[in-house]
């Protein structure tokens, strides 16, 4: 893999320069208006602007060229009455770019091409949309698996990653994109069960305006059952992702874009413990200050008694849920997981199904966030996992479809499939505090390739299993907060 931070100590050096005196200059052009400005409410790192925005913007990093070991392809979800038009850019790790514009019909899903570029490996992408209302997700496949995620609405100067694996031939990577016109220097750090890493060499990585870099963390950090990961800008922005690559008995292949935000409230919508296998729930505390955590588990016929630790600062609580003997095997139950007394904590799950007959084998992701849950437009868009002339794998398409009640009331949901030719029930029903309906079979395969709007009248966590897979888990999309009017 090619590395641009490592081309030249000299060409490191000068962007170094380069980044002090923009810092500069912004200083004093900060001092100069006398007052810094009111930094924007935190939002999901996945939001997709309101349908009268005047412009929105999507960057997508995690996966590679077609040549290279990840290739994937975009999925851009219209979710409003009328059409959309958007510029899309990729550009490799070489500096190779390409660009399309592509239109996206009325409560359509495309799967664009942007052209190949001419050389590297690991690509970042840029999609530009000429209004609101448009999610932009992410797929990517080979001989291992296939995995979908949500790309990122915004940059950030950190990003966590809760869980990774390194364990024997285990590939983790960490996909590094600057989307933005100024250059960025970057720290990597790592926490594992026998410590905190800051390797040198992922140490003030320098990326220049639209840059790639594709880190391997095994290279560094080497056979860690756990990998929780912390990339912080020293200056500017950026968006990250990071890639594992399941290569024991049990493979499978996962796409994980990061958090840029700690939060008092995570949740699993679905999961379910592998006969002869095993998963966890990674709880990671990034700041400085202890916190309580609490799993509260619940079944269909009824919440378990709550698992709870206090997690120090700058380590992992690694749950190891498959060794629970309170969670009966292959029964799926949800998971709501919250802390207090710092800044929030990042929370992910892993699992792997090695007695599975079909598709991958092993998944990781993050559970959902609390700002997606409780976003106050209450609407969210599950995109599918391509279209039918697009997809990862044959017969690719949506598994199960779990709405979580993450709230302290009774709510209501409905989640319908619009179209152009009109919008058709999937489900709709009422859910008690903390309860979880799954929508599968009949009504969800005749939606199809489409996209799914989910409405509720309070907080909710969305999530679709993608099939084919081992099992719960193992592809897991979230679904995308859709931003009202008036967010």
């Amino acid at each position: 893999m090619s590395r641009p931070e490592h081309r030249s100590r000299l060409h490191r050096w000068r962007m170094v320069a380069l980044v002090v005196a923009v810092l500069a200059g912004v200083g004093l052009a900060t001092a100069e208006e006398g007052s810094a400005p009111t930094p924007a409410p935190a939002a999901p790192t996945a939001l997709a602007a309101a349908p009268d925005a005047e412009s929105s913007a999507w960057y997508c990093t995690g996966s590679t060229t077609a040549s290279g070991p990840v290739p994937g392809f975009l999925v851009l979800t219209n979710t409003t009455p009328h059409p959309v038009t958007t510029d899309l850019s990729a550009v490799s790790d070489d500096g190779a770019e390409a660009h399309a514009a592509v239109a996206v019909p009325a409560h359509g899903v495309v799967t664009p091409s942007v052209g190949a570029v001419s050389s590297g490996g690991w690509e970042g992408r840029t999609v530009v949309v000429s209004g609101g209302g448009v999610a932009v997700s992410q797929v990517v496949q080979n001989s291992l698996g296939w995995s979908e995620a949500p790309c990122q609405s915004a940059t950030a100067a950190q990003w966590y990653f809760p869980g990774g694996s390194t364990v024997g031939s285990d590939q983790l990577t960490l996909s590094l994109y600057n989307p933005t016109p100024t250059p960025v220097v970057v720290d990597l750090s790592f926490v594992t069960p026998t410590g905190t890493l800051h390797p040198i060499n992922y140490q003030g990585i320098v990326l220049g305006p639209g840059q790639v870099a594709a880190e391997n963390v095994a290279s560094e950090v080497q056979d860690a059952s756990t990998v929780s990961t912390v990339v912080s800008a020293r200056t500017g922005r950026i968006v990250a992702a990071e890639v594992e690559q399941f290569t024991g008995s049990a493979p499978g292949l996962s796409l994980v874009p990061g958090a840029s935000t700690p939060q008092s409230s995570w949740a699993v919508p679905m999961a379910q413990e592998p006969p002869g296998g095993t998963s966890e729930i990674n709880v990671f505390n990034p700041g400085s200050s202890s916190e309580s955590v609490r799993v509260q588990l619940r079944l269909p016929s009824g919440p378990l008694a709550p698992l709870s630790t206090r997690v120090a600062p700058g380590s992992t609580w690694s749950l190891e849920t498959s060794a629970q003997t309170r969670i009966p095997k292959s029964e799926a139950y949800s998971a709501a997981v919250s802390a207090s007394g710092g800044a929030g904590v990042v929370v992910g799950r892993t699992v792997l199904w090695p007695g599975a007959t079909q598709g991958p084998k092993a998944g990781m992701a993050l559970a959902v966030d609390g700002l997606s849950s409780t976003w106050p437009a209450r609407r969210w868009v599950v995109p599918p996992p391509g279209t039918s002339g697009t997809l990862p794998v044959a017969g690719a398409a949506p598994g199960s479809l779990v709405l979580f009640n993450t709230s302290d009331t009774t709510e209501t949901y409905t989640a319908a499939a619009p179209t152009a030719s009109g919008v058709r029930t999937v489900a709709t029903g009422t859910l008690g505090a903390g309860t979880a309906a799954v929508v599968q079979g009949a009504p969800l395969a005749s939606v199809g390739l489409g996209q799914i709007v989910v409405q509720a009248s309070g907080p909710m966590a969305v999530s679709e299993d993608g099939a084919p897979s081992g099992g719960a888990g193992v592809v897991t999309m979230p679904a995308i907060a859709l931003a009202g009017p008036d967010d």
